[in-house]
């Protein structure tokens, strides 16, 4: 038998947004894994006193990845875990977690390290792998979101049919996911309200800034009855960033008044000191715009870049050929195959 996934969890309160800062894991990747210590720490503590009260950090790919990737973080997951027990009294803080990257023994041991929610990551396509995972957390008492990645690649009915099954594993919010940074307002609200009147069950918002639209984007999935949102300080994270966390308490400010628990000028006094200064790895805009617009997802620009030089084709437009093709989980031979047809009828 399945757990209900309609009650609301126990340390959030009803009506209000809550907003789930991930800077010390989305953001992640825009320091090549590198927060260090004293970063960890600064934002947890600043974050904290702003009124944010769900906390993800670890590795942009979840746990285990570090060692699973070979792309390993300054500050191990073990280590992680201590920071943010010691630092936080108020907040709960969770982790990332894709199955296959990560093992049911890595959940484990981070609930033993005294994670309080986890945020378990499938592409929309195949959800079931997200179960096992779901069924473990809920065991351990953990606040247990599933997060549909590329949500974009399927329809409205597809969406209501994978965040059914999540629900039916337990999940006590799902979120969906514009990994691509490529949906508009209008399609963000009517889809969160499609959804959200198809399955009981709170939804969040997971957004990309390929288009400039991430905040605009985040409030129009609250405008469709999201309950939760993602956001970073001053934006951070994989590609084009995030929905910001400083803008996004100051709409949420504007918009319900008094009613919102954010600190937004303190959180903005913390982008600036602490996120703002960090080196950063260079993001090429032109790649992303275009990403957005062809809603393929950054973690292929590699591989499409290789193949377009190789066939002496132009990147952006094989991109988009790739796009019309596969964009969920395109193969090295696919792109080379559409590639090789763009150069043969050059001539």
């Amino acid at each position: 038998m399945k757990i209900s996934s309609t009650e609301t969890p126990s340390n959030t309160v009803p009506g209000v947004v809550e907003l789930l800062d991930c800077t010390l894991r989305d953001g992640s990747y825009s320091v090549d894994f590198q927060f260090t210590e004293q970063t960890i720490r600064r934002v947890l503590v600043g974050l904290e006193r702003s009124g944010i009260r769900l906390i993800e950090l670890g590795h942009g790919l979840g746990l285990n990845a570090a060692d699973a990737l070979g792309k390993p973080t300054l500050v191990p997951d073990e280590r992680s875990f201590e920071l943010a027990s010691e630092t936080l009294r108020e907040a709960s803080w969770g982790m990332f977690c894709i199955p296959g990257i990560a093992k049911l023994t890595d959940l484990k041991q981070a609930i033993a390290g005294g994670m309080r929610f986890v945020r378990v990551g499938v592409d929309i396509t195949d959800t079931a792998p997200a179960e096992e995972f779901v069924g473990l957390a809920r065991e351990h008492g953990l606040q247990t979101f599933i997060n549909l990645m590329k949500t974009n690649v399927l329809d409205t009915a597809g969406v209501i049919s994978a965040v059914r099954d999540c629900a039916r594993y337990g999940a006590e919010s799902v979120y969906l996911v514009d990994s691509v940074g490529g949906f508009l307002p209008t399609e963000v609200t009517e889809l969160f309200q499609h959804v959200g009147e198809a399955v009981p069950v709170p939804l969040g918002f997971h957004g990309h800034d390929n288009l400039g639209l991430a905040n605009a984007n985040a409030l129009a999935a609250v405008e469709g009855g999201a309950r939760y949102v993602d956001t970073t300080l001053d934006g951070i994270g994989r590609g084009a960033g995030n929905t910001i966390t400083e803008a996004f308490a100051a709409i949420l400010e504007g918009r319900v008044g008094d009613a919102t628990p954010y600190d937004y000028q303190e959180l903005a006094r913390l982008s600036e000191t602490v996120v703002r200064p960090l080196p950063r790895l260079h993001d090429d805009r032109i790649y992303q715009v275009v990403g957005g617009l062809t809603q393929m997802h950054s973690s292929f620009f590699p591989l499409i870049t290789k193949c377009a030089k190789a066939e002496g084709v132009d990147v952006f437009k094989l991109m988009a050929a790739v796009a019309e093709s596969e964009r969920v989980r395109p193969s090295e031979d696919l792109v080379r195959e559409i590639a090789g047809s763009l150069a043969a009828h050059r001539f």
